[in-house]
């Protein structure tokens, strides 16, 4: 069996799996680099360390402070003794109010991120309503940002809405369990807030390999079909994503050519949330996501609504697949974890 018919079998079967590829495959077939996210395009001029998550979360995240106990330490101590109390919005609250006596300087700078990122009470509600913006469904939302002028390609010739918006999301689940969540587009098509007619990862197109580059890389190209309200009747897009290590930082870009969007790109980082003492607490998720529907008069509460969905459903499935393996971190830096794509039943 040649190598598209095994892909065309395994894509009957329900899943896409990985093969082997050169960096010009993966240009060729699957994703441009030119189209990855450079940070001259989204940095602030000024202030970037309070206005960009991408800069102040791995900040917040390495701050020491003082405090009155020893849980006040740093970020992930917080976290940890949150889990340790019994991880309820009750407990939050209490441990938010000894933090704002015992630590004024971490409950400044970090109060309010723990107090949405930890109070995820509304995201387990099986009726979440990801188009409502509410402050317990464990997600946090930075300023928007600029889409700065460029005078490189792709970025010179895009057209349409120039923000970016930013969202931060902590997940209890190693990235074995996020990408597996995010590859999961069997269960990805029915997200609460969607209305895909099709969410298909394409047959041979999940290429794994290392370039001069960008070093270790996945790739995957994933065909979407999406219903509009009316008066509109869908969009399409050619969904491009690529895996890859920054400093040891696991980040994912994307990007669409699709003629439905004036552009379509964005990134996330996956930052590992440890205590002082070097214990693994979690993910911290950085998203910074921007795109523009042609002839759509889509805005940014829009835009904001789908992270959401897509967030706040990678965060639940994950944290359900990472409980349900044991609980026990396998890869939370320095890798890409291997995955598979599923898909969609009414796709194959």
């Amino acid at each position: 069996m040649n190598a598209l018919m095994l892909a065309l079998a395994l894509l009957a079967s329900g899943e896409v799996r990985e093969r082997a590829a050169t960096a010009q495959e993966l240009r060729a077939e699957v994703f441009d680099p030119a189209w990855r996210l450079p940070d001259a395009l989204w940095m602030p001029a000024k202030d970037a360390d309070k206005l960009a998550l991408a800069v102040s979360m791995p900040a917040l995240l390495a701050a020491r402070f003082e405090g009155t106990q020893p849980w006040m330490k740093c970020f992930g101590d917080i976290v940890a003794e949150h889990r340790r109390r019994g991880g309820s919005h009750r407990e939050l609250e209490g441990l938010l109010k000894e933090l704002a006596t015992g630590a004024p300087e971490a409950h400044a700078r970090a109060g309010k991120l723990l107090s949405e990122l930890l109070d995820a009470r509304e995201l387990a509600n099986p009726a979440w309503n990801p188009d409502i913006d509410q402050h317990d469904d464990g997600m946090y939302f930075g300023p928007l940002l600029a889409r700065n002028k460029s005078n490189d390609e792709p970025w010179r010739s895009q057209s349409g809405a120039r923000t970016f918006h930013q969202a931060v999301t902590f997940v209890h689940a190693d990235l074995d369990a996020i990408l597996g969540a995010i590859h999961d587009y069997a269960s990805s098509i029915r997200d609460p807030g969607t209305s895909y007619e099709r969410l298909e990862p394409l047959a041979d197109s999940l290429l794994v390999g290392t370039s001069d580059t960008l070093g270790d890389f996945a790739a995957l190209r994933v065909r979407v079909r999406s219903d509009l309200p009316f008066p509109f009747t869908h969009y399409d897009c050619d969904l491009r994503v690529l895996h890859s290590l920054e400093r040891g930082t696991l980040v994912t870009d994307i990007y669409s050519p699709s003629r439905d969007f004036y552009w379509f790109a964005g990134k996330d980082w996956y930052v590992p949330v440890r205590a002082s003492d070097g214990t693994w607490q979690g993910t911290l998720v950085v998203r910074l996501s921007g795109f523009d529907l042609s002839g759509v008069p889509d805005g940014d509460d829009d835009r904001k609504s789908g992270t959401r969905t897509a967030l706040g459903s990678v965060r639940r499935r994950a944290e359900a697949s990472f409980a349900a393996a044991g609980g026990v971190p396998r890869t939370v830096e320095g890798a890409i974890p291997k995955f598979v794509a599923t898909v969609p039943a009414k796709t194959r």
